[in-house]
């Protein structure tokens, strides 16, 4: 879990106006900073149990971060490489780019384009137009999740 410090200074960031709270729309933001990989299904739920708020604060946030349902991409690796598996007829243990292009911005809590183009950049396509999903989901997992500051 982050500490005290992380927590404080990510939301900092996001109270922009000083106020001790942030708007409600960034708490998905907020919380992938501090590490936690929250589906906009599991947001929603938060949302609800915290009686759908229109901001929320620091007690909040932690109170938050204290619960094991908000999960880490850790947590969601072997999800994830067994659904890359499926899809994955021939056992090469490659996507397309195409396929993976596709996936991430139609099936699930799926990205924008700009977001899709962003994690593109750090992806190794090889001569074929392959992707070692192997390699990608441990992007995920270990790229993007925030250990400190």
């Amino acid at each position: 879990m982050a500490s005290n410090d992380q927590i404080a200074e990510c939301f900092a960031i996001y109270d922009k106006d000083n106020d001790g709270k942030v708007i409600i729309d960034e708490l998905g933001p907020c919380l992938r900073s501090l590490g936690k990989s929250p589906t906009n299904a599991d947001l929603e739920a938060i949302k609800a149990d915290l009686g759908n708020p229109r901001d929320f604060d620091i007690p909040t946030i932690k109170s938050i971060l204290a619960k094991k349902s908000v999960r880490a991409p850790a947590d969601q690796q072997k999800e994830m490489l067994d659904a890359f598996k499926a899809l994955d007829k021939e056992g090469h243990g490659s996507i397309q780019e195409a396929e993976l292009r596709q996936i991430l911005t139609t099936l699930g809590d799926y990205l924008t384009t700009a977001e899709v183009e962003e994690v593109m950049k750090e992806v190794n396509v090889n001569t074929d137009g392959g992707i070692d999903y192997s390699k990608f989901v441990e992007m995920l997992v270990n790229g993007y999740a925030l250990s400190g500051f």
